[in-house]
């Protein structure tokens, strides 16, 4: 018998179809695994679930108790190896899904077996604690009924979450172990002055006075937490703030899917600085030349600069009420923009919530975009404003809304809704795989809400004002100025005060967010590095584009391809949107 390959026996054509059913066997597999991840991957994290879209989610919550997190953890390293197996010579599509699933587990894997987070990290509880009930509150997916009884089940849930936490928690870093306390108080004081009224309607007054006795439970769980944190895990906190040159480098390539290093990424970071500082210097010169014509110019580029941001920061509001208006109309204003000048194909109808960030909230000080997700395409986006509470001291919020300026704000639109987040996001989970959405990858998601800044300025939003463009190039030194100084705290334990002074005298932010800096490089550090990294990543991909097509090239049937492709590896994206 011969012993040379079968295939080698077989007509061309045969050889063909013969590859192309391995091809779609190993596909077909990949596509089961997918979805089985999914399904388990839901039922582990019902409360990401359910921001996804997934109804029967609410009535669940969180349970890492008894042997959950080492099954969870060895159902990871499984899939795992059996990606690895199947992924050879799969098509593209397959290629980027399971590429994608991949890195899922290494996060998971990063997450819970190396920096064992239901022992080492009271923030992840106070997080999870502080957003379990946001979809009940404000999401269309229930009935008052099935709210009232999901409520129930998630107030039961938390419970047994501060028990296993009193009872598991044992270290923390000082920085985040003191913001977890903050959290949880503003938590508990939703939960006992807040959270019976806005449940009131729910249900009838006798079973109400019971979803309000099981709320003051709550309560007083998530306060014994609290006691539990300060008096039993902060006062001997031994984990660094800082990640550490090792442990940094592993997360940063397992987030960039690639070997950057820090070392790479502050040299990168450190340039762009430089760059769009002169960019900035030349913004404020025009800004001059148009509107102090005729006076003498500042004597130093510093000095003239410093004008045009302080001219930039005059521009604002001063109140909740008008800063969310302010947000309702510009977000209108951007839909428009879009259409009227074909920008992108802009999917209808507009699904989207607009509110101020709830005070309890951990992020409550720079908001946020929660997606529609692939469970329920068709849910609310809900965009919560960043915002301070009424009673806030004076000149904090005065610094606020300097900070969140109007050419500021404008900018914050063309990123987060339309063409940025949420046209990305509504897309994306209509057209793409639904693993794509579930599992994005952060440097396209920032990087297109960033990119998407530029491509609304170049086509003329803003009416060509000075000042938003230069509130444009102040957030994209803000974005290099994030990546610089999270590489600096987590490698070389730079201080807050040594950030603090960078930001704001180089990366020139104001005081609010050069504050607000100093908590998401402790908390987000890799999350903060995407907006820079996937700016550039969209810039060369664009011109590649307009490269290979010349003439051809078309800038809307670009980002219609982008968006239908989904969040994925920016290495792959080229590939899947020819």
């Amino acid at each position: 018998m011969s012993n040379r390959p079968l295939f080698r026996l077989l007509p061309a054509a045969l050889v063909f179809l013969f590859i192309a059913s391995l091809k779609t066997a190993q596909a077909s597999e990949l596509q089961k695994l997918t979805d089985t991840y999914i399904e388990t991957w839901a039922a582990f994290y019902p409360s990401k679930a359910l921001s996804e879209g997934l109804k029967t989610a609410a009535f669940e919550f969180e349970d890492i108790s008894g042997a959950k997190i080492e099954n969870w953890l060895k159902y990871n390293r499984q899939v795992a190896a059996a990606i690895e197996a199947k992924a050879a010579g799969l098509p593209l599509q397959q290629r980027i899904n399971a590429r994608v699933l991949q890195r899922q587990i290494k996060r998971e894997l990063e997450f819970w077996a190396y920096d064992k987070v239901q022992i080492n990290q009271p923030i992840w509880y106070a997080e999870l604690i502080s957003q379990a009930l946001t979809y009940l509150l404000v999401g269309e997916q229930l009935t008052a009924a099935e709210r009232a009884r999901a409520l129930e089940q998630r107030l039961r849930g938390i419970d047994r979450l501060c028990s296993f936490a009193i009872a598991t928690l044992r270290n923390g870093s000082p920085e985040r172990t003191r913001r977890s306390l903050q959290i949880l108080e503003r938590t508990r004081q939703f939960y006992q002055n807040s959270l019976p009224q806005l449940t009131r309607d729910w249900v009838d007054a006798g079973r109400h006075e019971q979803l309000a006795d099981a709320i003051r439970h709550s309560a007083g769980q998530i306060d014994k937490l609290s006691q539990h944190i300060r008096l039993g895990v902060l006062p001997k906190a031994t984990l660094s703030d800082y990640f550490g040159a090792e442990a940094y480098t592993r997360k940063l390539q397992v987030e960039t899917g690639s070997e950057l290093t820090p070392v790479q990424l502050a040299e990168r970071a450190g340039r762009e600085i430089d760059t769009v500082r002169a960019l900035m210097v030349a913004e404020a010169r025009r800004w001059w030349q148009h509107s102090r014509r005729g006076h003498q110019p500042p004597a130093t580029e510093a000095a003239l600069l410093q004008a045009a941001i302080e001219a930039m920061e005059r521009d604002r509001e001063a109140n909740r009420g008008d800063f969310l208006q302010l947000f309702i109309r510009l977000t209108r204003e951007a839909e428009a923009f879009v259409i009227e000048h074909d920008l992108a194909s802009v999917p209808q109808p507009r699904t989207l919530y607009i509110g101020l960030s709830p005070d309890h909230f951990s992020g409550a000080a720079y908001g946020g975009v929660y997606p529609a997700g692939p469970f329920d395409p068709q849910a609310q986006t809900l965009f919560y404003l960043p915002s301070v509470p009424d009673d806030t001291p004076q000149a904090q919020k005065v610094g606020f809304y300097r900070s969140f300026n109007n050419p500021f704000n404008t900018m914050i639109i063309a990123h987060e809704m339309f063409p940025g987040h949420y046209m990305q996001y509504k897309i994306a989970v209509n057209d793409a795989p639904p693993l794509r959405s579930l599992y994005a990858d952060g440097i396209y998601v920032e990087g297109w809400g960033t990119f998407s800044e530029k491509l609304m300025l170049d086509a003329g939003w803003g009416g060509g004002q000075v000042l938003v463009r230069l509130a444009h190039l102040r957030k994209r030194l803000e974005n290099a100025t994030r990546a610089y100084t999270s590489a600096k705290v987590h490698t070389q334990n730079w201080s807050r005060e040594q950030l603090m002074h960078f930001a704001i005298t180089r990366g020139l932010l104001a005081p609010q967010f050069a504050t607000n800096l100093w908590h998401r490089v402790i908390n987000n550090p890799l999350q903060i590095t995407s907006y820079f990294l996937g700016f550039h990543s969209f810039e060369r991909l664009w011109a590649a584009e307009q490269r290979r097509l010349g003439d051809k090239f078309n800038g809307k049937h670009f980002v219609d391809a982008v968006l239908r492709t989904g969040p994925v590896p920016m290495d792959l994206l080229g590939e899947a949107i020819r």
